[in-house]
């Protein structure tokens, strides 16, 4: 099973516990996040030098605020949109380019990426009543992106975080004179 790269984005209690109800791949380990390639590259094969890419573009991006706006839906998903996506668009394109093997979704290039954090799927009981949870009331509100998540499958099926990359240069990146 193929890895991800995501932003790990934590939910108010209320629609944190709706989550791990109505998401399928919850209860196998997957935290709330906004993905940004998935599938990607198969465990065994996270090399030093997909770190290093990875790394490098995660430096050209600084952490960024960003509001958990609303419910928002698609048929066979209710998330959590977020604004404003620009920054989400940027860091995403940036590891497209740097992995063009890996498109998201497995999608072509006319996909028209769209961040957001899922509640509910198809798969973890889409059904009446997520749109009435009283746990949406705790949005809007405010968050911060501040690292790249790397998660994965292990050998008894779970996810697990294999790394995680902050975004911006830490001191120890930057060149000394």
């Amino acid at each position: 099973m193929p890895s991800a790269v995501v932003v790990r984005a934590p939910l108010p209690g209320g629609l944190e516990r709706l989550r791990r109800r109505r998401v399928g791949s919850a209860a196998a380990g997957v935290p709330a996040h906004a993905t940004l390639l998935h599938p990607f590259i198969e465990p065994d094969d996270l090399t030093s030098s997909v770190r290093r890419r990875l790394r490098e573009v995660a430096a050209n991006h600084r952490p960024f605020d960003y509001r958990q706006a609303g419910m928002a839906e698609w048929p066979d998903a209710i998330y959590v949109a977020v604004e404003p996506v620009g920054s989400f668009v940027r860091l995403q394109r940036d590891l497209q380019t740097a992995f063009p093997d890996w498109p998201i979704y497995g999608a072509g290039a006319d996909f028209e990426f769209e961040p957001h954090i899922t509640v509910a799927d198809r798969v973890g009981r889409l059904e009446p009543g997520v749109r009435e949870d009283p746990a949406w009331r705790a949005l809007p509100r405010a968050a911060c992106a501040q690292a790249i998540d790397v998660i994965a499958t292990g050998p008894d099926g779970r996810w697990r975080l294999v790394w995680r990359i902050p975004l911006g240069r830490s001191p120890a990146d930057r060149i000394r004179p």
